[in-house]
C-alpha cells in the first residue's frame, strides 16, 4: 500500500509524461474518495487501500491513454449538479455555464417557453428548469442515445421538462410548437479546425455534435431562416458560437432578418462566446 499524497504524486507524474493534464489526478482522486485538497493536507499519509488503488490506477491509465476524466467516471460537473455523460453526448464545457448564467440573468421566470435545441447531455436546458419554477422548458437532439442520456439526467436532477427527438427544429414545427425562447450550443467547429482538436476529444467525443460545415456556421444559419416557424414575435435567440464567428453570424442574421439588433457577449477568457437577439425588434 502506498500513501494517498504519494499516489497522487505518481499519478501526476505518469499524467504529464503522456502530455495530460496533472490537475486531473487531484479531481479523480477528490471523485472518487472524496479525496480533496483539505483532506489531503490531514490524511495525505495514511496508506490507500488497495482496492481503492486499483481503481485510481485504472482511471487514471485510461486517461494516460487520451481517454477524458468525465467518460472514465460516467458523469461531469456542470453549473451546480454533476451530469451523467456517455459516449452519446459531447462534456458539458465550462463556457457553457456562462451561457445559462447569461439566460437566468435576462429571462423573466414567468410561465414561458423555453426550448434547448440539440441539448446533448441536458446540460443547458436541464440547468435552467432546475432554477426556474414557472417556464415550461423542452429539449430537443437528433440522437436518441444523447437523449437518452438527458431523460437520465433530468431524473437525476428531478426536473419535469419535455423531451423531443428530432433535428433543429423539425420536432417543433410537427408539433407547432411555438416558443418565447430558443438556446442553442450546436456543433460550430469547421472540419479545417480539426488539426487545434486534442487527440482525446477527437478520438472519445463524438462527432456529430461537434463538426458543421460552411466553417462551423451551417446549423446556425438552418435555424435563423426558420426562426418564424418556431418562435413567437418579440422571442429571444441566445446561442453559443465560437470565438471567430461572430460578424458571420451577424452578417447573415441582417440578411434574413433585416434590422434585427444582434449583440455578443465575451466569456470570461474575453472571446466571443454569446450571440443573442430579439426577433422582431428592429434597430430605427
Amino acid at each position: 500500500m502506498k500513501q494517498y499524497k504519494a499516489v497522487l504524486k505518481e499519478a501526476e507524474a505518469s499524467l504529464s509524461v503522456s502530455g495530460q493534464e496533472i490537475r486531473v489526478a487531484s479531481i479523480v482522486m477528490e471523485e472518487l474518495f472524496g479525496m480533496n485538497f483539505a483532506k489531503l493536507m490531514i490524511y495525505g499519509e495514511d496508506m490507500m487501500p488497495k482496492e481503492d488503488y486499483e481503481k485510481f490506477a485504472s482511471v487514471i491509465e485510461r486517461v494516460c491513454h487520451n481517454e477524458p476524466y468525465q467518460y472514465v467516471l460516467g458523469e461531469a460537473f456542470f453549473y451546480d449538479a454533476y451530469f451523467t455523460v456517455t459516449p452519446d453526448t459531447l462534456i458539458p464545457r465550462n463556457e457553457t455555464e456562462e451561457l445559462v448564467e447569461f439566460v437566468l440573468k435576462n429571462e423573466n421566470d414567468l410561465g414561458l417557453t423555453a426550448v434547448d435545441i440539440g441539448t446533448g447531455t441536458g446540460a443547458i436546458g436541464l440547468t435552467l428548469a432546475a432554477h426556474w419554477k414557472s417556464n415550461k422548458v423542452i429539449v430537443t437532439d437528433l440522437s436518441a442515445g444523447a437523449l437518452r442520456t438527458a431523460k437520465k439526467n433530468g431524473e437525476r436532477l428531478g426536473v419535469n421538462v419535455e423531451y423531443l427527438e428530432g433535428s433543429l427544429f423539425a420536432p417543433l414545427v410537427d408539433k407547432e410548437i411555438k416558443a418565447d425562447i430558443i438556446i442553442s450550443n450546436p456543433p460550430y467547429i469547421s472540419e479545417d479546425e480539426k488539426h487545434l482538436m486534442t487527440p482525446s476529444v477527437l478520438e472519445y467525443e463524438p462527432g456529430t455534435a461537434l463538426f458543421a460545415d460552411d466553417n462551423g456556421l451551417a446549423l446556425y444559419k438552418a435555424m435563423i431562416r426558420r426562426l418564424s416557424d418556431v418562435l413567437k414575435p418579440g422571442g429571444r435567440v441566445y446561442f453559443e458560437i465560437g470565438f471567430s464567428q461572430a460578424d458571420a453570424l451577424k452578417e447573415y442574421i441582417g440578411s434574413v432578418w433585416p434590422g434585427v439588433v444582434v449583440q455578443v457577449v465575451k466569456d470570461i477568457n474575453q472571446q466571443d462566446r454569446i450571440l443573442h437577439f430579439t426577433w422582431g425588434e428592429y434597430s430605427d
